[in-house]
């Protein structure tokens, strides 16, 4: 009998996936690789893709070593043996919400102190550090901090949230501007740096300030950092998948439902995601393999699109705000054709998404 408990649904924490017996989908090797190297990396997912557990994972082995990845790539081919360090963790998505009695500036500067002082840094924030930059001026000049690990989840989001409001998207690129060139003036200071976002504004200062970033989201020696390969599909989920195809049986009284029927329909439904220019690795959203698992007698549903996760945020809003003013329906309507787009040349369709520039 399987056990449903097991699949780790809205679980993003890696050291949650240990200590409650989680699947985990061993990506350590891909892990141990990147974490050797010195430059600031980014990576660009789209959301419910698995970015937050990679960061997550790389918190725990920079924090706490080796400990509880036992039985993993990482150890049992021996491709880790640097110390630990302080992790300073940040998630944007947690402070991308706009009101009034919400200001986004000082809800980052507490964010950040929080994470200096969980990394067992004192406090030092108080009415006279006005902003995330001059906070890490005091930092780093009042006490000699270095060896640092940075780790930002989802910098894009708080960009997003108001891009439908000029004035205030401008004011959180300049925070995020200063902050980032910060950073990089500091950079000395840390040990490791790894962002993530859904897309790449280009005037947020990541990308002029760290001119030696290193961009892997279309790397193919990437293509598979998150998200679900066939193989991995197959090897951590063959006994769920198996307790579908009974699932399903049992629930339309039939016995169409076969393990490899159930493989067809999950690539009919959940794969095709590629993120490398060279189109070598195929990924399953995890989200939507991870519901359909838990509830399979459901059927094959939506899951991403149904929870918002494949909401095209920055888009729809962008199409909100300027649609027939700077983008005519006409033109979206051709854009949408797929014969219109397969004879589109490359050239004309790449450079418009590499990378977010004012409006």
């Amino acid at each position: 009998m399987i056990d449903l408990a097991k699949l780790p649904l809205s679980i993003t924490s890696f050291s949650e996936f240990c200590d409650r017996g989680k699947i985990y989908v061993d990506k350590t090797d891909l892990v141990a690789d990147l974490a050797k190297f010195d430059a600031p990396i980014f990576l660009s997912r789209p959301r419910r893709f698995g970015k937050s557990t990679l960061v997550s994972t790389f918190h725990e082995l920079f924090s706490n070593g080796l400990d509880k990845f036992q039985g993993l790539k990482i150890v049992t081919d021996n491709l880790w043996n640097d110390r630990t360090y302080n992790v300073i963790h940040l998630d944007l998505s947690k402070i991308k919400e706009q009101s009034d009695d919400i200001n986004f500036n000082e809800t980052f500067l507490q964010q950040l102190d929080d994470a200096f002082i969980h990394s067992g840094y004192e406090k030092i924030l108080n009415e006279e550090i006005k902003t995330p930059a001059r906070y890490l001026d005091i930092r780093f000049n009042q006490k000699d901090i270095s060896g640092l690990v940075l780790l930002i989840d989802e910098y894009d989001a708080p960009l997003t949230a108001v891009m439908g409001d000029k004035g205030e998207f401008e004011r959180r690129r300049r925070v995020l501007s200063n902050f980032f060139s910060t950073i990089k003036a500091y950079s000395g200071k840390f040990r490791f740096i790894f962002i993530t976002g859904v897309t790449r504004y280009s005037n947020t200062s990541i990308f002029s300030a760290f001119n030696n970033i290193k961009d892997i989201s279309f790397n193919p020696a990437y293509g598979a950092l998150v998200g679900y390969t066939q193989e991995e599909l197959e090897h951590y989920f063959k006994d769920y998948i198996e307790y579908a195809a009974k699932a399903l049986n049992r629930k339309e009284k039939t016995c169409k439902y076969t393990y490899e029927l159930i493989l067809d329909e999950l690539k009919n439904n959940y794969d095709g995601y590629s993120f490398d220019e060279d189109n070598e690795w195929h990924v399953y959203n995890p989200w939507s393999i991870l519901n359909f698992l838990s509830e399979p007698q459901r059927g094959f549903k939506p899951y991403w699109l149904d929870t918002g996760g494949a909401k095209p945020s920055l888009l729809v809003n962008y199409l909100n705000t300027f649609i027939d003013k700077k983008v005519k329906k006409t033109e979206l309507i051709d854009y949408l054709n797929l014969e219109f787009t397969k004879v589109t040349s490359v050239a004309e369709l790449s450079p418009s998404i590499v990378s977010i520039e004012d409006e």
